[in-house]
């Protein structure tokens, strides 16, 4: 079930006591490139260094598009106090499996301090208070044991596995149902 929601995506924001999550906008295609740019941060994902400014502000479009379309996306998540983007949190729609999808990625320099798992949490939160979705899922391959961590943190649990972009991935989930029993 979606509960319908009016909200214009320049006045979307989500926050906890420490980060501030909005929707990316074209002045973060810099940021984007840079955060891609590192082959340690990109070694669990399909995707690649964003080779210039105009693939990135590409997807800064799909993802504000997808947030128009279904009021969620994979929103660029900073540090309220220093002002300073630490990378993204979000959820997105995947169209092959019907199923609404939890990820993440942070700098190198901001990973072992909580900000995924924080982020995370507050995205599961608007999911299932704000937008009613039943379940949310996260693929993850099998030797990211760090978002297999923060996977289990917030109260996911392996329910299989499949073959996506040329690699196995392990299935998380968590249900509406589930999350409201943590």
């Amino acid at each position: 079930m979606l509960k319908v929601l009016i909200m214009e995506i320049e006045d979307f924001k989500l926050t906890t006591s420490r980060l501030l999550l909005r929707p990316h906008i074209e002045q973060d295609a810099a940021f984007m490139i840079h955060l891609n740019s590192d082959p340690e941060i990109n070694r669990y994902t399909p995707d690649g260094p964003l080779e210039n400014e105009q693939q990135a502000l590409q997807i800064i479009g799909s993802l504000r598009s997808q947030f128009k379309d279904r009021k969620i996306g994979r929103f660029i998540v900073i540090e309220m106090q220093t002002q300073k983007k630490l990378g993204w949190c979000g959820l997105r729609y995947l169209e092959n499996s019907d199923e609404i999808d939890l990820g993440y990625r942070f700098l190198k320099s901001e990973w072992r301090k909580g900000y995924a798992t924080e982020a995370a949490k507050r995205c599961l939160e608007y999911g299932f208070q704000q937008l009613g979705f039943d379940r949310i899922t996260a693929r993850i391959q099998p030797d990211n044991a760090a978002s297999i961590s923060v996977a289990k943190k917030i109260g996911m649990r392996s329910v299989g596995k499949v073959f996506e972009n040329d690699s196995d991935y392990l299935i998380y989930e968590i249900l509406n149902d589930s999350y409201k029993a943590l």
